[in-house]
């Protein structure tokens, strides 16, 4: 007597927030109606309904049908039953791969209510995977031209903003965060670093980002976060341009529509609208705060808490070091006590005498010597500012000759060097194919010309941008001029005009001559140089 064979079935229902517009034929109740009915006609032993109910068909790890297939592979069950093939997924590999390869292997039966599994699945699994595309395309280009347009397309506004009502495309300021907004920049103009600003956040107990937005909405943060400020947090605040009024979006996005991992993308492909909203601080603010960014300003505290307006900037004139602060502590005879800050040479203080000098100089020396040449140069271009533009512009041009013809020179041999390799990798390849080359030599060469295609992609990306910036010497002199008019009568020297103007200062060391201390302290421009 032949053993009938028992059918043991699952049910596998599904209902995506884009189904849900197709009204009730489609409902999750319906189909669990429509298949139980189909199983209990034909006397199959219904095992269990796995169900994910809002889950789209594009992402294959949804927990009822990864509970399924788990049961699949225990043997639970021998035949799937579907209302149609959209159900399993819309990705049309995957799906093919269920269908096709896994089910057979498992000796599992699939059968769909409404078709026939056969020889046609791939092209109506192609179809559900194009539907999902076009759908996917459709939506992006409503954000992109919305984000065109300066709208606000995000699911949260920025720390400081929330969205108006009426309107969730634009951000209008919510004062209490925005205040805390413009502290952030302002500790970080003083020179403060990430960690010390989320330091001082949190011991003032101010509420971070995202419990600040729940406990507006009077309700407990739902995920699991540290409370507390970061410098991750902090960071992303200074690094947001919304706080200036501007809109940059399209930063993050998945890699296709099948994948819902975010990535970030290319800076060129960012959308970004100046002037969309209300800006919570001011452009000084803003590029002061970007100025210590640019120069992985990293201050370090001495120990009556001081910060010294030098960090980042003071650099040893011959051997190129960063200067390092130093502070001297003495008690004079009248029993005054002296405290005497100073830099001195970071690789003399590593590594001695021997390999480079002190290059001492005390920091309120520097202060006034500083502050002198800005005043100095700030007077001269209020008195004739198209003299001192010009004078900057051929020094530069004098200096530039030379750099622009090493610059070329690089250029030329780094394109040489990548016509080679293309050479070369195309070489390999015919080699390969006619079996000169055997396959892990072949891949070997290939990964090591690639990774040297790419290095001179990059050297050459860097030197055309190199190249450029050797015709905007005039517009670079004009920049600077605007810049220092404005410390014509500067009275003392602070943190902001060191960053505002400031590219570095190099510290040269004593030079004694018939009893007299000499040094040279050059003073090096943003935008001009070594201009004077």
């Amino acid at each position: 007597m032949v053993k009938q064979n028992i059918k043991k079935v699952g049910i596998y229902v599904r209902l995506s927030k884009e189904d849900d517009r197709a009204g009730e034929s489609v409902s999750i109740e319906n189909q669990k109606l429509m298949l139980t009915n189909f199983a209990r006609d034909n006397s199959w032993i219904l095992y269990e309904i796995y169900c994910d109910d809002g889950l789209s068909g594009t992402n294959q790890n949804r927990p009822g049908l990864q509970k399924m297939l788990e049961d699949i592979r225990q043997k639970h069950i021998n035949t799937v039953l579907i209302k149609d093939l959209s159900r399993l997924g819309r990705n049309y590999l995957e799906v093919g791969n269920l269908a096709e390869v896994f089910f057979p292997e498992h000796g599992v039966e699939l059968i769909s209510l409404s078709e026939k599994v056969d020889e046609m699945m791939v092209f109506r699994n192609w179809f559900n995977e194009q539907h999902s595309r076009e759908t996917s395309k459709k939506v992006r280009a409503v954000k992109k031209i919305c984000a065109q347009n300066g709208k606000y397309t995000g699911a949260f506004a920025p720390y400081g903003y929330r969205k108006a009502d009426g309107n969730k495309h634009l951000l209008i300021p919510d004062e209490p965060a925005a205040e805390i907004v413009r502290k952030i920049f302002e500790m970080r103009s003083r020179g403060l670093g990430h960690k010390a600003i989320a330091i001082e956040l949190n011991e003032a107990g101010i509420l971070p980002p995202r419990d600040y937005y729940y406990s507006q909405k009077s309700v407990k943060n739902p995920f699991k976060t540290c409370n507390a400020w970061t410098c991750v947090a902090i960071r992303g605040i200074l690094d947001n341009e919304a706080y200036i009024g501007n809109m940059v979006q399209g930063k993050y996005g998945s890699a296709s529509y099948k994948s819902h991992k975010l990535i970030t993308k290319p800076e060129e492909e960012w959308i970004r609208v100046e002037g969309t909203h209300k800006p919570l601080i001011n452009m000084d603010l803003w590029n002061t705060a970007r100025n210590i960014a640019d120069k992985r300003f990293h201050p370090h505290k001495r120990k009556d808490g001081s910060v010294s307006i030098f960090c980042g900037v003071l650099y040893c004139a011959d051997c190129g070091f960063k200067m390092r602060s130093s502070t001297l502590k003495s008690t004079r005879k009248n029993g005054k006590k002296y405290v005497y800050n100073r830099f001195l040479c970071g690789t003399y203080s590593r590594s001695g005498r021997a390999i480079c000098t002190p290059h001492t100089i005390g920091e309120d020396v520097l202060h006034e010597l500083v502050a002198n040449q800005i005043r100095e140069h700030a007077k001269m271009v209020v008195l004739n500012e198209a003299r001192m533009i010009e004078q900057i512009i051929k020094t530069q041009n004098k200096q530039a000759i030379s750099g622009r013809a090493l610059c070329a020179n690089e250029l030329q041999s780094r394109n040489d060097r990548l016509s080679t390799l293309d050479k070369l990798i195309e070489k390999l390849y015919e080699d390969r194919l006619a079996g000169i080359v055997p396959e892990t030599t072949f891949k070997d060469f290939v990964q090591k010309y690639e990774r040297e295609r790419l290095d001179c992609k990059k050297a050459i990306s860097k030197l055309e941008i190199k190249l450029e910036k050797f015709g905007e010497n005039e517009n670079e002199a004009s920049k600077w001029a605007k810049e220092i008019r404005r410390f014509a009568r500067l009275e003392a020297l602070d943190l902001q005009t060191v960053l505002t103007l400031v590219e570095r200062i190099e510290i040269g060391d004593v030079i004694k001559s018939e009893n007299i201390e000499k040094r040279d302290v050059k003073l090096i421009y943003k935008y001009v140089g070594k201009c004077i």
